[in-house]
């Protein structure tokens, strides 16, 4: 968000199928279950099929206190929770960038669904909030989200190292189409 406006707040996205709504408590069994199922939380640091863990990272999720017009959206299919996706201040990059970050139901990889919901995350970053970039970082052995980030057409800029292994940083510019 440039200097000078008004902050608004964190809107409803769409896509084609999905319901991008801002994250609110009655999401979280939804991504509870998501997020315990450990073919979806393999590549975190943290066991996640632990429901203790699942829920702390729910609330983490919910706690978020940034820019208003920035968060945590629910990916909603026919009312259900299928995913979640964030535009927020980057944690591991200077904190001036915003980083995007997904995560979609297991049992409905390689339907579009991821593809649907960043887009529409990254057209309202992009077009809607008027952005130079949004920033990505994926775990190196990520092989998955990896070559997802290169099909939504983010560069890989380099390596970050962080507390529990290294990253790939990945840029998308406001002037690359999808």
């Amino acid at each position: 968000m440039s200097r000078g406006t008004v902050p608004r707040a964190q809107p409803v996205l769409a896509s084609e199928r999905l319901t991008l709504a801002p994250l609110v408590p009655g999401h979280t069994e939804g991504l509870v279950a998501l997020f315990a199922d450990p073919r979806a939380s393999r590549y975190f640091p943290v066991d996640f099929s632990d429901e203790r863990a699942a829920r702390d990272l729910v609330a983490g999720r919910l706690a978020y206190a940034g820019p208003p017009e920035l968060g945590y959206w629910a990916w909603l299919l026919d009312g259900q929770v299928v995913g979640l996706g964030h535009l927020q201040p980057a944690r591991d990059l200077p904190s001036r960038l915003i980083e995007t970050g997904w995560c979609v139901r297991p049992d409905l990889w390689r339907q579009g669904l991821a593809t649907e919901a960043i887009g529409a995350l990254l057209d309202y970053a992009l077009s809607g909030l008027r952005l130079p970039a949004v920033w990505a970082l994926v775990g190196s052995g990520n092989t998955p989200s990896i070559g997802f980030a290169h099909r939504l057409g983010f560069l890989s800029v380099g390596e970050r190292r962080l507390d529990d292994g290294v990253a790939q940083v990945f840029v998308r510019t406001a002037d690359h189409s999808l």
